[in-house]
């Protein structure tokens, strides 16, 4: 499966990555971490992989299953945040606002 990393904040900066279907979603973590951050995951870093595909919006692939279990397909689009945190346990993530949105 070819997906195309989101690897700044402009639309242009972006790379594909070719993962077997059956690549966990852990593992793609791991792989891009290196490559995004040139680091594996420590304890009290956590990485929050988001995707969409080219007609949709961002959603945030849940850990633990394959890639295509988690419902991602050829072409979709992918970026990963990384998150630091004092304790083991994830904090969802119920939404964004643009720094510059009118209240």
């Amino acid at each position: 499966m070819i997906l195309t990393v989101v690897s700044g904040r402009r639309s242009d900066e972006t790379f594909d990555i070719d993962v077997p279907d059956s690549c966990t979603v852990h593992r793609l973590n791991e792989l891009l971490g290196l490559r995004l951050f040139q680091e594996l995951p420590e304890p009290g870093v956590q990485y929050i992989l988001e995707a969409k595909f080219p007609e949709g919006l961002w959603f945030q692939v849940q850990e633990g299953s394959s890639l295509v279990e988690a419902g991602l397909r050829e072409g979709s689009y992918i970026r990963l945040q990384r998150a630091f945190s004092t304790t083991l346990e994830t904090a969802p993530v119920y939404g964004r606002r643009s720094l510059f949105q009118e209240p």
